[in-house]
């Protein structure tokens, strides 16, 4: 049998190499893509339901490729149940072991209470509530997330710093069993689609698989909002000291929240301490070098203890740990408007402050002056977390 050669002239045979170079490339960056669990609802009542007239394609153990337009879904006195829109007078009893799973084809997502998510929306039952989980690529993940952290009109540079680290702290954070990761200010906010901007997905898709590295291996790449003037030492806020997160000068003074207060009358702190009997006094037992108190002695009338900056600002909803306080008396209704606290006259404690969050990392109000000054994302990044690396994600980093 004989052979015929064929030609194929110089610029098809291009065209064609191309071709099949994108589709084998698209491949390749759709199945190494990490797949995202993301905690979006946690209760006793949920309801789900499509955006229009498309529908819900619902996989479960009974209810195996029903399409529905909405479904409702609760826990009460350790039961669960359901019941879909098109006969709600038929109730499913649910067992803990059951998970639904529902996707669509509809771009607009599927609802959950007042917010639309892409990818796969997972249902499970526990003796603790319901949990909702959105299954979905890192990257659509951080379409919302960037949006969800940062004003999606800030400079673009600091936009992308955002993705970066938002994507680092994201991987870092996976392979876990039930959810990787919480959709709160716990880790990082994510809206689902109500956060998705033009702004936001070129933000992420300019930074496609970028992550922060140091000495190979995935940083906990934290952020916060505002540090005040300068950030902190890891080891000043939680146990360990990473090399990388260490104190450095913030650019945050342009914050039109950088100043803070909040007041306290003597029965709200009653209130929120109740075996020592309120707060009396307060004594400042040790600040970390940047100012932020780590640990302090507060008296009342029946008794006293020691507490952590951290854990009374978390109790006072306290914007930060670099805070200090005064003693007010006798103070009519006259109050400043900056005082978030609803004060009736008598005597109370005002606590003033600076910067807001944790103050460890990326300052993100610091990223928006760098961003103004023309820096570029790597450099922001460069300089809120020190001696690392942005390279293209790869397991073995993990």
């Amino acid at each position: 049998m004989e052979y015929k050669k064929i030609k194929i002239p110089l610029k098809i045979f291009i065209f064609l190499s191309l071709i099949f170079n994108f589709y084998q490339c698209k491949n390749v960056l759709s199945s190494t893509e990490p797949i995202i669990k993301v905690l979006i609802k946690k209760d006793n009542y949920v309801r789900i339901r499509s955006d229009n007239s498309f529908p819900i394609r619902l996989s479960a153990k009974d209810f195996s490729r029903r399409k529905v337009q909405g479904i409702t879904i609760r826990k009460k006195d350790k039961k669960n149940t359901i019941f879909f829109d098109s006969n709600k007078e038929k109730i499913y009893n649910i067992g803990n072991k059951t998970k639904l799973i529902l996707r669509t084809s509809d771009k607009r997502g599927i609802w959950v209470g007042g917010k639309r998510y892409q990818g796969l929306v997972k249902v499970y039952f526990s003796n603790d509530g319901i949990f909702i989980i959105n299954e979905l690529g890192i990257e659509k993940y951080l379409n919302s997330v960037v949006g969800g952290e940062m004003p999606y009109k800030w400079p673009m540079e600091a936009l992308r710093a955002q993705a970066i680290a938002s994507r680092t702290y994201a991987i870092k954070k996976m392979n876990n069993s039930l959810y990787d990761i919480d959709s709160t200010q716990n880790d990082q906010v994510y809206n689902g689609l109500e956060s998705n901007t033009y702004e936001t997905s070129r933000a992420v898709k300019s930074t496609r698989s970028l992550v922060l590295v140091h000495n190979d291996k995935l940083i906990n790449a934290v952020f916060h909002s505002s540090s005040g003037g300068i950030t902190e030492n890891s080891h000043d806020v939680w146990e360990n000291k990473l090399p990388y997160l260490k104190s450095v000068r913030d650019f945050d003074q342009n914050n039109p929240k950088l100043r803070w207060e909040r007041g306290y009358t003597e029965n709200k702190l009653e209130d929120l301490f109740p075996t020592i009997g309120g707060i009396k006094k307060i004594d400042i037992l040790n600040i970390s070098q940047t100012g932020r108190i780590k640990q302090m002695k507060i008296s009342g009338k029946y008794d006293s203890k020691e507490i952590s900056g951290k854990e009374f600002r978390s109790k006072l909803k306290l914007k930060s740990t670099l805070f200090r306080f005064k003693y007010l008396y006798n103070i009519d209704n006259e109050i400043n408007d900056n005082i978030q606290s609803n004060i009736s006259s008598g005597d109370y404690i005002l606590f003033s402050g600076l910067g807001a969050g944790h103050g460890v990392g990326m300052s993100q109000w610091g990223a928006k002056y760098m961003a103004e000054r023309g820096f570029k994302a790597n450099q922001i990044l460069k300089h809120f977390y020190s001696g690392v690396q942005i390279k293209p994600f790869k397991k073995y980093y993990k």
